[in-house]
């Protein structure tokens, strides 16, 4: 007995998580969070970490770390420049280990919590109102180990003597009108952000992240290693790419050191970097 053909169910996704994956029409598809060549450090296309900076009604904070650099509410002057240790019971630091030395595991102090993650559970319900723990003083300096108290016992002498203020967290997507599947759209509040700000930590200027970047971005882009050569006991002999004078060093790679008079400084590419950086050529400078 013959059956009639299944018609294929088209299915359409309605859900606020699906909406992000929706490509609207004319845009490219590195439009979609997946597809971009992006991340939080700061990214190619955006830096989302700007987004976290305004989440607390009243202070921005750093995007990627726990200092208040500004008040947008006066009531909360005494805020700047302090440092945000807790929010609730839940700290914005971690304890960081790792091989500091060669073949060695020790511990490397403090790092802050990408707000991403420090904020998660906080983010369930946006306009609530939660106590903050402030550093007692403002002078901006990092939380670095201490001689005599473990990390634990540090992180509870800090929220003893901190400063308290209760913050309203902002929501994080802009909320929807009328009739519609979801109570938000996704669309980031602009509460959020203002004009410019996804984008206004991009490699700016470029030289800097062109010189030293954290992540690497540059590394299958630029030279590095130049100049190379065998040496008599058959091992590469070559120069950093950022040394002002290669002609007369002799052929051994600078590991990279902001402070190293022989290698290019910030300031100097950014003011002349079309003269500075030779063209490569073979991994050979070329004039």
């Amino acid at each position: 007995m013959s059956q009639d053909p299944i018609e294929p169910r088209i299915i359409e996704p309605l859900n606020f998580t699906a909406q992000f994956s929706h490509r609207a029409l004319g845009n490219p598809p590195s439009t979609l969070p997946e597809s971009a060549i992006s991340n939080s450090f700061p990214g190619l296309e955006c830096d989302f970490r700007n987004v976290w900076r305004r989440i607390f009604e009243g202070i921005i904070l750093h995007e990627a770390d726990n200092y208040v650099v500004d008040v947008e509410d006066p009531q909360f002057e005494h805020l700047k420049g302090r440092r945000l240790f807790f929010i609730g019971d839940a700290p914005t630091v971690v304890q960081v280990h790792g091989p500091n030395i060669p073949g060695a595991d020790v511990a490397l102090g403090f790092s802050t919590l990408e707000w991403s993650n420090a904020l998660a559970d906080k983010l369930v319900t946006p306009g609530q109102e939660m106590m903050c723990y402030f550093s007692k003083d403002t002078s901006g300096a990092p939380l670095v180990l201490d001689a005599v108290l473990s990390p634990d016992d540090l992180l509870k002498k800090l929220r003893s003597e901190a400063v308290q203020q209760t913050l309203r967290i902002r929501k994080l997507f802009a909320k929807a009108t009328g009739d519609v599947v979801s109570r938000y759209l996704p669309v980031i509040d602009r509460q959020l952000l203002q004009p410019g700000e996804l984008t206004q930590s991009l490699c700016s200027p470029w030289q800097n992240d062109y010189r030293e970047c954290a992540c690497y971005y540059w590394a299958a882009s630029r030279p590095d290693f130049v100049n190379v050569e065998p040496g008599p006991d058959g091992l590469s002999r070559g120069q950093n790419w950022m040394m002002k004078d290669r002609e007369n060093q002799p052929k051994n790679y600078l590991p990279d050191d902001r402070t190293d008079s022989r290698l290019y400084t910030y300031e100097e590419l950014f003011l002349n970097w079309q003269k500075l950086l030779r063209f490569q050529i073979g991994g050979k400078d070329y004039e």
